[in-house]
């Protein structure tokens, strides 16, 4: 059995944070999304999204749609960081990417 990209998730805000683990798949971001919504207040910019995706399965299509995902959430205001799994696992402060809205 091929193993699916993998995704680790930090949600962090002014209401709290979270840590999300599951595979890169449309209902798991849409998991992801729904707790992002839970943690934001009437500014989106006061949550910060920290996200590694461990492509496991080299799924090109999937790793475009997660992009897309996170385009459109920076887009919405959320403060996007694209980490390593080991950076995200040890909060460490090296950001491989960043997209914000500026």
């Amino acid at each position: 059995m091929r193993e699916g990209s993998m995704l680790q998730a930090r949600i962090v805000s002014t209401r709290g944070s979270l840590y999300f683990a599951a595979e890169a798949t449309p209902y798991d971001l849409e998991t992801l999304r729904t707790h992002i919504r839970d943690f934001q207040t009437a500014k989106a910019s006061d949550v910060r999204l920290e996200l590694s995706l461990d492509r496991g399965g080299a799924d090109d299509v999937m790793t475009l749609q997660v992009s897309a995902w996170l385009r459109r959430l920076a887009a919405d205001g959320v403060q996007v960081s694209v980490r390593s799994p080991a950076e995200l696992a040890h909060g460490g402060a090296a950001v491989a990417r960043q997209h914000s809205r500026r």
